[in-house]
């Protein structure tokens, strides 16, 4: 099973209005790091994290949670993809388009999953400083036979209403 998106996961998200948070103290930071940035007003930044599940519930609850990416994991452990937004444009009718392309790649750099125009979210959002959560996440398990290494998740989240696109990138460790 190299990426699976898990059913049950994708109709919670679905039954669910966007997902959104409010930064701390009003204050936008502008981090130009490899898994965050901002172009025009429109930021993102990419997280893996373990236990998808458990963060989307954490997420849901008011206080903002505990954001820590997957740094090193082993082998059966669920990772999940997630990209979080905001400053997405509205179109007349009040809803932003955007959408996520992701790209996993091996430690030898060949591409382990690809998945091209998933949206990320097609309707209102909340104007900032709500941090919102994508709606595409892959899910995916490390299985046996994956190489231990470095792979590289890569996305390109697209703003389509302001024609803004961001480029994204984390790294985790297979032991």
């Amino acid at each position: 099973m190299k990426f699976v998106y898990v059913t049950l996961f994708l109709i919670l998200l679905i039954a669910l209005p966007a997902f959104s948070q409010i930064a701390p103290n009003d204050k936008r930071s502008v981090d130009e790091l490899p898994d965050r940035t901002s172009v025009n007003g429109f930021g993102g930044r990419l997280v893996v994290i373990e236990n998808p599940r458990e963060f989307v519930q954490k997420w849901l609850k008011p206080e903002i949670p505990r954001i820590k990416s997957a740094a090193e994991v082993r082998r059966g452990d669920t990772l999940g993809g997630f990209v979080l937004f905001t400053g997405c444009k509205s179109d007349a009718q009040g809803g932003c388009h955007s959408e996520v392309d992701y790209t996993i790649y091996r430690p030898d750099g060949s591409i382990y999953a690809d998945r091209k125009g998933q949206p990320l979210v097609q309707e209102q959002t909340y104007p900032p400083p709500n941090i919102q959560l994508g709606r595409a996440i892959p899910v995916f398990r490390m299985g046996k036979d994956d190489p231990a290494g470095e792979y590289r998740v890569k996305t390109k989240v697209s703003d389509l209403n302001a024609n803004v696109h961001l480029e994204l990138e984390t790294r985790f460790r297979l032991r």
